[in-house]
């Protein structure tokens, strides 16, 4: 049986603690995964592209350049019975032409047991880590890959004694190191202990009351601190092709002798996924963060990101993506010489892509994006257009 292009399936997850909108040079051309066979259990793929970025410096005045990417990675996803287990790693490596100080590598991976003992146990073990060139930097310009590595091992475990009662409980230990401390949420480590109870519908519907309790500290700053985030999540599968799932909370994060960093207020998300027709589908969503600004006398960063993604399946081989994504940042520092006091910045982003799957196991995607951030200080002002095209194969 030939490999369908995978539309809307999406890899599970564990829930961060550092959960910021960061922005991210993820490639311009990425090409989408593919099914495994009925029966096939590992997957092998490489891949390789090029792009051009008009302002890879993210600058006021754009310097551009092209970038060549090598792939390759493995993917192992089995079921035993109510058990499932999902392993993922990618390597990849980023040349820049002219600015080689920019050239990177990544190690991408997901290991996860998605464990059932009963139908009325069941729970997840997973480690994750996730790294990128990111570019939430706070300073103008950018001189260096600035790579940013996250991390985040689970334990959780849902019960269900009956009657659509739910009862919840994980340990997460998150952390996330930035190559420049002047990133945001540039160096915290967090332990934290879940607990939960909720109630889930035959339905699917499901809504959890949600505390959680954190025990953390920086690699940049020389302060212990504690969060306490209460939070309501709910998943409402609206029809058999919508459903919609949120997130709504209260975070105080306090530090132990730092007190210029402490930072509340209300944190969450909402997402919606429709398949509209065999043929077409949209996810939408919205998201408010908080997250620290490890730096010049304290303070923090807020954030709402709202971004929306339409697909349309031309034929069996051909797919089309677009996305517009906008982000508005704010910057609440607690001394007027901080650089950053008063900054307000709006982003915007909107990109295409098409993938085509020539012969089997092959995958071509091209695609544009532009992006531009405005802010109310001038020199952090800037626009940047790129495109791309890269092929994967998969065995």
């Amino acid at each position: 049986m030939q490999k369908k292009l995978n539309r809307w399936a999406l890899v599970p997850a564990a829930c961060l603690c550092i959960a910021w909108p960061l922005a991210q040079a993820q490639s311009v051309a990425e090409p989408r995964p593919v099914d495994l066979d009925p029966g096939d259990s590992l997957q092998f793929r490489v891949g390789a592209g090029i792009e051009h970025d008009s302002n890879v410096l993210r600058a006021p005045n754009a310097s551009s350049d092209n970038i060549g990417v090598l792939r390759a990675g493995a993917r192992y996803d089995k079921r035993l019975s109510l058990q499932r287990i999902v392993l993922d790693a990618e390597v990849s490596a980023y040349r820049h032409r002219n600015f080689d100080s920019l050239d990177y590598e990544t190690l991408n991976y997901t290991a996860a047991w998605n464990y059932a003992f009963t139908p009325r146990f069941r729970g997840v073990i997973s480690a994750n880590q996730r790294e990128f060139r990111d570019l939430s930097v706070a300073t103008t310009g950018v001189t260096s890959a600035n790579v940013r590595t996250q991390r985040t091992q689970l334990i959780e475990g849902t019960y269900a004694p009956g009657g659509g009662l739910l009862a919840r409980a994980g340990l997460s230990n998150s952390t996330s190191q930035a190559d420049n401390a002047r990133s945001l949420e540039s160096s915290p480590s967090v332990r934290s202990l879940r607990l939960g109870a909720g109630y889930e519908t035959a339905r699917g519907s499901q809504a959890i009351l949600q505390y959680r309790r954190g025990d953390g500290e920086y690699d940049n700053l020389a302060s212990d601190f504690t969060e306490n985030e209460w939070s309501v999540i709910a998943r409402w599968p609206v029809t058999g092709r919508t459903t919609i799932d949120g997130r709504l909370g209260w975070l105080e994060r306090t530090h132990d002798n730092a007190p210029a960093f402490d930072f509340d207020g209300v944190i969450g998300n909402i997402n919606a996924n429709w398949e509209i027709t065999g043929k077409t589908a949209l996810a939408a969503g919205i998201e408010r963060d908080l997250g620290s600004y490890e730096a010049a006398g304290g303070g923090y960063v807020r954030a709402w990101t709202f971004y929306v993604e339409p697909v349309w399946n031309a034929t069996a081989k051909t797919a089309v993506r677009l996305r517009y994504q906008h982000e508005d940042r704010e910057w609440v520092t607690r001394s007027l010489a901080a650089p950053d006091a008063g900054r307000d910045d709006a982003i915007n982003s909107f990109g295409i892509n098409v993938d085509w799957e020539p012969v089997r196991n092959v995958i071509v995607t091209g695609g544009v994006r532009h992006e531009r951030r405005n802010s109310t200080l001038n020199a952090f002002d800037f626009k940047s257009n790129r495109v791309g095209v890269a092929a994967r194969y998969v065995f």
